[in-house]
């Protein structure tokens, strides 16, 4: 106890010594922390220390309680606490070195300083392994490639907290399960780029292999490397977790794209693979009679059924939410029985009838099924328009099902496909050639449906003697890349037919797709219409989403005197009044069109009636010009003339004309 004694009466000095070191270094400093911070820091861990070396020799001494409690409380690096302990137990030595004190007393005090490090690099331990705890909080914790390691990451920590290693999940990266899941749809599904499957597989392996490290040191009593190797695994913990979670939220961002390019690359693969579309039939019009609220309601019902059928099956199956249908289903390794029978099994659990805030729903569900394996050849794009075509099919199908297996079907699709391709190249000939033709349908005063205030030009794709609206293949057009091009054939069409509309109007009405009005080579060609055809009023009709997404553009090109801007289908999107409002003082915004579904409704719809009034006055708040599209009665002209509406078109008024036709019938209206 004399030797302990003459120990304790240097701690003071070096304590001192250390306290003016961690003064003068300002990295260390800036690790420790404020003033108070260092103050405590030092009185503590001299206190505790000197607690640690006068009993050191008790047989009954246990690690004291306060170690624990000052060590997970302080807020500074353990490499730094190692650090500071390091340079007091070479403080000491050189003072009893100098003091002449035994060798094995030497041995003795280095032995338990290091024991001290060693003790409190557990308590960092203990401390820093709620780290684990991120993959339970985690939005993705219940997906394949987490639940993989979710509970082997919590029965880690558990061991920690308990300091009982003998439940520790001692495995290696071949036992876990984590290999098998790679090979899931899910994970395919995720992990489209083989790069980064392969990054994650290693780190899998890497995570294992330094856990299993983390165990040997620790159950030997090796502290101070067990926290070193600890240190590596919560690093390698936090990549992985960084890394699925961004895997997850790239794939489910965009997830229909990530699904078909999926199907795409699974398609060339050996094995049966099929695709389905499910879709909630009549979903829109539950919307428009119940509400949003029981659509979206239905929406979660049907998706837990799917689950029910197909969740325990995540070894051959992932099912996700769409955008241009409800769901999409992806099974491979199914045989063409195992595959019908899910499919009956799905229409039958998917046709039901459910309550929803009192209100009794029936559901029916469309399920639309492609065999992959023959078609390895398809692209994405391909499997899209199929399974667009056995849902048309299903509808037709009592029991709302479709599915293309076996080499029948096989050649049905096949003829279609080329029907398809055939009308691919048709469109695109005739667009390349310029087979268009305009229609204009006229805009006319409410309240003198004689005067003609303006003419909205519609494109038709002329077919032998038949004029096709443009419409009923714009999807392709898009799929193309043909629409900015068809669009700048109508600009010359209507330079064409410029003297002729003169004998009409001055005010013409000219839809512009979102990708045109997104090009700069269109934007020249516009402004340079405008310049040839001085003497008209051009009103670019733009919908509420174009509107907002093009307020630079729209205001540049209004800055010429003769453009103007129509908000089309106004009153059924998401129009900004701000945006509006900002457009209406600069001058750009002249019309407001009504969207003709609420025109369609004024007569039976005290509300959309109250809304279209609502509109009407709006518009001559703002001093711009109202138009009621769709209408097709005189009741509805009477209603919306009553309600304000300043403009009125539809087939009430004319129908859409070629250019001869309509001045034939501009002179019997006048």
């Amino acid at each position: 106890m004399e030797e302990i004694g003459s120990v304790q009466k240097y701690l003071k000095g070096i304590f001192e010594e250390l306290e003016k070191d961690i003064r003068e270094d300002k990295f260390i400093k800036s690790l420790v922390g404020d003033e108070g911070q260092l103050r405590k820091l030092i009185d503590d861990q001299r206190e505790l220390i000197s607690e640690y070396l006068t009993n050191w020799e008790s047989e009954s001494f246990t690690f004291s309680e306060r170690f624990e409690e000052l060590y997970t409380q302080l807020e500074v690096p353990y490499t730094v606490v190692a650090w500071n302990i390091d340079r007091i137990k070479t403080g000491l030595m050189e003072k009893l070195i100098l003091e002449g004190y035994s060798q094995d007393f030497l041995l003795k005090i280095r032995t338990y300083v290091e024991e001290l490090i060693d003790q409190i690099a557990k308590i960092y331990i203990k401390r820093d392994s709620k780290v684990f705890n991120n993959f339970k909080s985690s939005p993705f914790a219940n997906r394949l490639l987490y639940k993989a390691h979710r509970d082997w990451f919590t029965k880690i920590a558990e061991c920690i907290e308990k300091e009982d290693f003998s439940q520790f999940p001692l495995i290696s990266a071949q036992e876990c399960k984590f290999s098998t899941y790679l090979e899931y749809p899910e994970s395919l599904f995720v992990c489209l780029d083989a790069n980064m499957c392969t990054y994650i597989h290693n780190l899998h392996t890497l995570i294992h292999d330094t856990a299993n490290t983390l165990y040997a040191f620790y159950t030997k009593g090796a502290y101070y490397q067990a926290y070193r190797v600890f240190k590596d695994l919560t690093e390698l913990v936090a990549k992985m977790l960084k890394t699925v979670s961004e895997l997850y939220f790239l794939a489910y961002s965009d997830a229909e794209a990530n699904f078909f390019k999926l199907a795409h690359a699974l398609s060339s693969q050996e094995g049966y693979k099929y695709v389905s579309m499910i879709d909630i039939m009549g979903l829109r019009k539950i919307n428009n009679t119940y509400g949003e609220k029981v659509g979206d309601r239905v929406l979660e019902e049907v998706k837990e059924r799917i689950e029910k059928v197909v969740g325990k099956d995540v070894a051959r199956t992932i099912f996700i939410k769409g955008i241009t249908s409800n769901f999409f289903m992806f099974n491979m390794d199914y045989e063409e029985k195992e595959i019908r029978e899910l499919i009956d099994t799905l229409s039958k659990e998917l046709h039901f009838t459910t309550e929803v805030g009192g209100k009794s729903v029936e559901v029916s569900v469309g399920v639309a099924t492609l065999e992959l394996e023959p078609f390895t050849e398809l692209v994405e794009a391909d499997i899209r328009d199929i399974l667009n075509f056995l849902k048309e099919e299903a509808k037709k199908d009592a029991a709302h099902k479709s599915i293309s297996v076996g080499e029948k079907r096989r050649n049905e699709i096949v003829s279609w496909i080329n029907e398809k391709y055939t009308n691919v190249q048709k469109i695109k000939t005739k667009i390349e050639n310029g087979e268009i033709e305009l229609v204009f349908q006229p805009i006319v005063d409410a309240k003198n449906p004689k005067t003609v205030v303006g003419l909205e030009s519609l494109v038709r794709i002329v077919d032998g003697k038949k004029l096709v609206p443009a419409g009923v293949f714009i999807d392709l057009i898009y799929e193309l890349d043909l629409i900015e091009k068809l669009d700048r054939q109508i600009l010359g069409k209507l330079e064409g037919y410029k003297d002729l509309l003169s004998q009409v109007t001055r005010e013409l009405y000219v839809n512009v797709s979102p990708r045109s009005m997104a090009s700069k080579s269109y934007e020249e060609a516009l402004c340079d219409f405008i310049k040839r055809m001085s003497g008209f009023n051009i009103i670019l009709e733009l919908t509420e989403q174009q509107m907002l997404d093009n307020v630079e553009l729209v205001s540049r090109i209004t800055q010429n005197g003769h453009v103007r801007i129509a908000v089309d289908d106004f009153g059924t999107g998401y129009s900004s009044l701000k945006t509006v409002a900002e457009l209406v003082d600069n001058g750009s915004l002249k019309v407001i069109k009504i969207d003709g579904s609420l025109i369609k409704e004024v007569l039976r719809s005290h509300a959309i009636g109250k809304v279209v009034d609502i509109i009407s006055m709006l518009s001559k708040k703002l001093d711009t010009h109202s138009v009621a599209e769709f209408v097709e009665s005189e009741e509805e002209l009477s209603a919306v003339k009553e309600m304000g509406v300043d403009f009125v078109q539809g087939y009430y008024i004319a129908k859409p004309m070629v250019v001869h036709d309509l001045l034939v019938w501009a002179k019997r209206a006048s």
